[in-house]
């Protein structure tokens, strides 16, 4: 890919193109990628950036987190033994254990994806953690 510079007072600043397609389609885990790479892999996120590959890499992320989110969520109910019975009869406690079952597989999951590093080695520990 060719990149392509403006002159702006004696310096060349690359012209960086935005798709506002591709931006309104990231979501939570996209977002959640993307404030990752900007605070602990800078470069990375840089070279995706000028190389144009970084909002594909978000989408991806954003689709493939929220599949396993859901996957994992559904897993986690029927070994919880919370069913339509349970919503029908009682759909306050149904939506808490949801609620808490769809929080425990996103703790799974985001270290994973999210926060995982592109040669392998483990992500960085947060607070907290």
């Amino acid at each position: 890919m060719k990149t392509e510079y403006v002159n702006v007072n004696g310096y060349l600043i690359p012209k960086l193109k935005s798709s506002a397609a591709a931006a309104e389609t990231i979501g939570k885990y996209g977002m959640m990628r993307a404030r990752y790479l900007d605070e602990h892999r800078p470069m990375e996120r840089d070279q995706m950036l000028l190389d144009g590959t970084l909002a594909q890499h978000l989408t991806d992320i954003d689709c493939e987190a929220h599949r396993q989110v859901e996957s994992l969520t559904k897993v986690l109910a029927t070994e919880a033994k919370i069913n339509e019975e349970m919503k029908r009869c009682n759909p306050l406690e149904w939506a808490a254990a949801m609620q808490g079952l769809q929080a425990q597989a996103e703790e799974i999951v985001c270290p994973e994806l999210i926060y995982a590093e592109k040669d392998g080695t483990e992500a960085p520990k947060f607070p907290g953690e």
